[in-house]
């Protein structure tokens, strides 16, 4: 069953947070995750880079958001009645093509979701799209705001008779590249800052129900200047943050700062790569040809690409006595760091929480970046 973010964010004070999933198992996860203190995750984040990542294709806006979004795994599980409800949240990248916007919103309401994140980034062409976190996200630059604003309109109309939130994604801190010395640093990053509230007011009377900053900064500075000065002018648009580089920032600072909606992005992805690799490597060392004769199989241990090969795997209607007990104990060891990984994060109250139990983001972005698959 799921709840919509605007009734999760009015019974939760305005305060609520997010975790990546990415398949049912993951999406288990978090609903039965409880911290030491009784807290736990409010609702899931559909990412781009782990849905790519276990679909076995780059971040690149390859494949469209309207069909990513028929790929999405559904938070319901009609087998049981009493779950706890989650709210889901969808990332749409650039919000593909204008035409698709009405069957995006409501292919996403059908599936659950109840707010859709776009970015403003300038993607010219399917696989143009870098990710914000990459090295070389300065590189790909922001959409024309006003044109974005139109964006935002064309959704805005579509989600008009629903509860579906438009959040409109600020990236003018990941696009910016960083300057040689100290002074053009801190100029460039107060360039960016203001090119984000200009951005965000015109979003805002554009039709955005909520305004997501992002940073790739180590540093939340960037991020809670943007916050903070937002907040001195409006105290109740839900502002939205991705805690993924500066992890060791904790809950209660994004959350005292003017922060309405805290999301962990790609955390049970790294979990799931980082539990299987260690037990695949085990294991291939003794049956290094169990896969050989699978060119896809291959491709993904190749890749190092764990999710998605415990997906193709799933999906093989023959698999030998060897084959199947690796799939065994890789998704036993996958749903086992995942629950874990939630834990970690709830007790910790920080998106660093888990670090020791998880691939790098680096790592993630390295193995996203070869793509196995081709886009049907």
């Amino acid at each position: 069953m799921s709840v919509s973010v605007r009734s999760v964010l009015a019974q939760n004070d305005q305060r609520i947070r997010l975790l990546e999933a990415h398949d049912h198992n993951s999406i288990e996860a978090i609903r039965d995750g409880i911290s030491n203190d009784g807290q736990s995750f409010q609702g899931i984040w559909i990412s781009g880079l782990t849905q790519t990542t276990y679909l076995g294709l780059p971040d690149t806006e390859l494949i469209s958001p309207l069909r990513r979004a028929c790929l999405i795994v559904s938070s319901d599980n009609p087998q049981e009645k009493n779950l706890r409800p989650l709210c889901a949240v969808y990332d749409a990248d650039s919000g593909g093509d204008v035409a698709d916007i009405p069957q995006l919103v409501a292919s996403l309401e059908n599936r659950g979701v109840s707010m859709i994140i776009i970015e403003d980034k300038s993607v010219f062409e399917p696989g143009n799209k870098v990710n914000s976190l990459g090295d070389t996200s300065g590189l790909q630059g922001q959409a024309d705001m006003y044109a974005f604003a139109n964006t935002i309109r064309s959704f805005r109309s579509a989600a008009a008779q629903t509860e579906m939130m438009i959040t409109a994604r600020i990236e003018s801190f990941t696009v910016r590249a960083v300057k040689k010395t100290e002074a053009e640093e801190k100029a460039s990053i107060q360039g960016a800052l203001r090119e984000a509230l200009k951005r965000a007011k015109v979003y805002r009377r554009a039709g955005a129900d909520a305004i997501m900053i992002h940073s790739k900064s180590a540093s939340p500075d960037e991020v809670l200047s943007f916050i903070r000065k937002f907040r001195s002018s409006d105290t109740s648009t839900p502002l939205v943050v991705v805690p993924t580089t500066y992890s060791k920032t904790t809950e209660d600072v994004l959350y005292d700062a003017g922060a309405n909606i805290i999301i962990y992005a790609n955390h049970l992805m790294r979990a799931k790569i980082g539990a299987i690799a260690e037990f695949s490597d085990k294991y291939l060392a003794q049956k290094p040809d169990l896969f050989a004769q699978d060119a896809e199989l291959s491709a993904c241990l190749k890749a190092r690409n764990f999710g998605c090969l415990l997906r193709k795997l799933d999906e093989r209607s023959y698999l030998d006595e060897d084959a199947k007990w690796y799939r065994l104990v890789a998704e036993e060891r996958a749903i086992d760091n995942m629950s874990v990984v939630v834990k970690c994060l709830l007790d910790g109250k920080r998106s660093g929480g888990a670090d020791t139990r998880i691939v790098s983001v680096k790592e993630l972005l390295k193995i996203n970046a070869r793509q196995i698959c081709v886009v049907e």
